[in-house]
């Protein structure tokens, strides 16, 4: 097995991920703007769009799980071996990379669930007062 390809696609396969993320972030933001002007209808479409961008950060998660396990079979590892434990059979130069790539896709992850929680508060604030309102 050939250890280039598989960082190569492990960078491209978290870098996807990170885009991804970071697309949804910028929704939420547009979203919490939304709430902010009480406006349900713009509210209804960013909220179709989030779910899709949801689904596809699902499947770049997918992904990039299954170039992990590849990844660790290749390496003779157990096919659920940690992260952590895979990176160390790649070469060392590209260790730093993929620390910082899996670092960075974890605080987004982290970010992301927050920001959908805070929304979700916003969403039953705001939407339902104006309901009542109406």
């Amino acid at each position: 097995m050939e250890t280039k390809v598989d960082w190569d696609q492990l960078v491209d396969a978290l870098r996807e991920e990170l885009q991804e993320k970071g697309g949804l972030i910028r929704l939420l933001n547009q979203q919490t703007k939304t709430l902010y002007r009480r406006d349900p209808e713009a509210n209804e479409r960013i909220e179709e769009q989030i779910r899709t961008q949801l689904r596809l950060i699902s499947r770049c998660t997918q992904h990039r799980d299954l170039v992990l396990r590849q990844a660790a079979c290749g390496f003779q590892l157990n096919e659920d071996a940690p992260t952590n434990e895979v990176i160390l059979h790649f070469p060392e130069y590209i260790h730093p990379l993929l620390e910082a790539l899996i670092s960075e896709v974890d605080r987004l992850s982290n970010r992301m669930e927050e920001r959908l929680r805070q929304n979700q508060e916003l969403k039953e604030r705001f939407l339902s007062k104006a309901v009542t309102i109406i």
